[in-house]
Parts: C-alpha cells; structure tokens; sequence
C-alpha cells in the first residue's frame, strides 16, 4: 500500500536529495518515537539534524539562506516523517511552515528574526485568545496561549489577536516577538502527540510594533507584504486557507496508514475466543478493505489536493474562491474518513488493544489528538462550500 501512495514521481534532482535526506532519518525517529513521547518533547538534536539536512529550509526565502521552494515538497517531507515518529513530523510541520509565515511580513520584521541567525525557527499559537491594544507604535497583547508546537526550540513566536482597526471594524493580526518576551508553561501533558511539546505561552502587555504585525486578511488573499520583499517566489503569494491544510493533516493520514498495516499484520495470526483464527473470516475481509478504501481515498485526495494548489501557484493563474474552499473541504472529509476506517479497524480488533501496552494504543491517542485540530471542524469547512454552491456571499468573520 505505501507503493501506491510513494507520491515522489514529480521531484527534481534536487528535491529527491532532500527527499532521500528526510527518509534516511527513518531509522533514527523510529527508534526513539516512544522515548520522545515520554519525554514530552522532540531532542534539540533532532531538530538540529534536520536543520543540518536543510528540510526546514524548504519554506525559508533564498535572501535569507533559504531554498525557496514549495509546499508540495515540505508536506511530503512531513508526511514521510510521521510514518516513523508523529510527534517529530508534527513540530516540523510547524517549524517549517512558519518560515513561510515569517517570509510574508514587512523586510524590516524578516531581517530581525533571519538577519544574524538563519536557522532561527518560530513556533506560534494562531487562533486568537483576545483584543491586542492600540498604541503609539504598535499593539499591546495579552492572554495565554495554549498549543504552540516547537515552542521549546524556536527564537520567535507568532500568535493571533483580534484587533480595532481605525475604521472601526474588528479584525484578525498576526503578532510575531521573540520568545524571550513570552512565558512558557510546561502544562503539555495530553492524550496524544505527547512529544510535540506543545506547551502554553503566557503573554503579559507584550509591545508588537507595526512591523512585526500583519493582517491574516492580507494572507489569506495572497497579498502579504512580504510579496514586495520576495517578489519572484511564488509561496510569498499563496493564500493562506489553500495552502496551511497541508502542514499538520499528513501526521493524522500517515498514522492511518500505519495502524492499517499493523492491524492487517495482527489479523493474519490472530485467535478470537481461543477458537477461530478472524483471517478466515469474510467480516475481517469486508472490514480490513472497507478501511483499506478510506484510508487510501483520504490520502490520495490529499495528495492530489496539494499537487494541484502547487501546480496552479506556480502558473500564476489566480485561485477561484471555489477552489480555495474546497481544499479545505476535501481536507476535513480526509479526516472523516480516517475516523470511520480507524472505528473500523478497532472493531476488528475485539477488546486487545485496549490494554496500555498495545502497540495501537500509541497511534490511536495520536490519531484522536490530531483530529482536534481546527483544520479538522467540519462545520468551518462544510458550511462555507455549501454557501458558494448556493451562490451565497461568504458568511462575514468571527
């Protein structure tokens, strides 16, 4: 099954040496997949062996020591790590989308997190936990945030506030600091993804001058002001919505994956009730290719997903307001399907691996965590398809 969804055909030379980079480190994230998960946090090493490899690079602008290449090639990177070690995969994804995030703002704001030190990393916590406060110069943030993938190894962090703008309209900004400015609160201790070490910031009248703060409006249309600093990368220029859904949503469909196939390799020799091998039985067939089905639909809709949003990028040809919204409800059915292909595989599993030490145990807490992700709500995503097919404007902003 991993042959039919290898999705690398597509790369260059130079994009299978980063490939081949990422899947050589299989070996070493397996190995240390449980150690990370009770130590609640990815190694600094790891991280640096992956920053020496330049896969963090992918998403980082050339001006700034970066390859300025494209999501299409970060997300499969993802996608490969997470079939060794979830939590490593998922604080990549952040750490490698960010620089992305950081490419859109102001040059002023990217020569203070790159200028001295280009393999600084940003961790972030996006949805918007209060009002920032206008002042002369900037904004004024508070709350605590909670989430933030990466935090323990990043230089700077990006959290979201809903701001007054001067017309008089509430509005979201991306606030971006250095993460001496915030407090860290060691509170990840979770049902799943224990190693992402996605701990809560805690902010308290932290100054954002205007520079480090930009519209997610702007981002979602395209149009950051990072265009002007980077004007011949395509990346600076996609939207926000088409795009973001391919960061974190491998981890989920890569753990599907893998519990598929341990589950098949448990159903060859398994005994229930002491009496019947389930291999011989039909249920176990229709039940094991039933799972099989959505967990290969999820995924090579994904795949094909990302290839498109890419491929059109790089056209230059302008996405429509459809396309965009149907990213992100093809993104949430993957999700879907994943959760009714893994009910279905428990099923089949009878009452084993309830037990602790069950080697599911790990990957089904990792599964259900990643499902709680807001690029998972099926409301966000379904209602705003089902307004355009009706030729209803956007419902406005919340």
């Amino acid at each position: 099954m991993q042959d039919m969804l290898e999705d690398i055909d597509w790369m260059s030379r130079e994009e299978r040496a980063l490939f081949d980079a990422a899947r050589a480190m299989a070996p070493m994230l397996a190995a240390a997949e449980s150690t990370t998960r009770a130590a609640r946090a990815v190694p600094q090493s790891r991280i640096d062996a992956i920053q020496d490899a330049r896969l963090i690079d992918i998403l980082q602008p050339a001006r700034f020591g970066g390859l300025q290449s494209h999501t299409r090639l970060f997300s499969r990177i993802v996608e490969e790590f997470a079939m060794h070690c979830a939590s490593t995969a998922w604080v990549y994804a952040v750490l490698g989308e960010h620089q992305w995030i950081v490419a859109s703002y102001p040059e002023r704001a990217q020569v203070e997190v790159w200028g001295d030190n280009r393999r600084a990393v940003v961790s972030s916590s996006l949805v918007p936990r209060g009002d920032a406060k206008r002042v002369a110069g900037g904004w004024l943030v508070s709350g605590r945030y909670p989430f933030s993938s990466g935090c323990l190894h990043a230089q700077w962090v990006v959290v979201g506030a809903f701001c007054e703008a001067e017309a008089g309209y509430r509005h979201q900004r991306y606030m971006l600091m250095p993460v001496d400015d915030v407090t860290i609160i060691d509170d990840w201790r979770v049902l799943g993804l224990e190693g992402t070490g996605s701990r809560s910031l805690q902010l308290d009248d932290v100054f954002i001058p205007d520079h480090r703060s930009i519209a997610f409006a702007d981002m979602i249309a395209g149009n950051p002001p990072g265009v002007e600093v980077h004007p011949d990368w395509p990346m600076v220029r996609a939207p926000r919505n088409m795009f973001a859904p391919f960061s974190q949503p491998p981890v989920v469909l890569a753990q599907a994956r893998r519990l598929l196939a341990m589950v098949t390799d448990h159903a060859r020799t398994r005994i229930s009730r002491g009496v019947r091998r389930i291999a011989d039985s039909e249920l176990t067939h229709a039940k094991l290719a039933e799972a099989a089905a959505e967990i290969d639909l999820a995924n090579r809709s994904f795949q094909w997903n990302r290839a498109f949003a890419v491929d059109k990028l790089y056209s230059g040809v302008p996405f429509t307001a459809t396309e965009m919204l149907r990213t992100r409800r093809d993104t949430v059915l993957a999700h879907r399907l994943v959760k009714t292909a893994t009910d279905r595989l428990c099923d089949l599993m009878g009452a084993s691996f309830v037990y602790d030490d069950h080697p599911m145990q790990p990957l089904l807490r990792d599964i259900q965590t990643g499902l709680t992700h807001g690029i998972a709500n099926v409301d966000a995503a379904m209602l705003p398809y089902g307004r355009a097919m009706l030729g209803l404007p956007a419902a406005p902003p919340v």
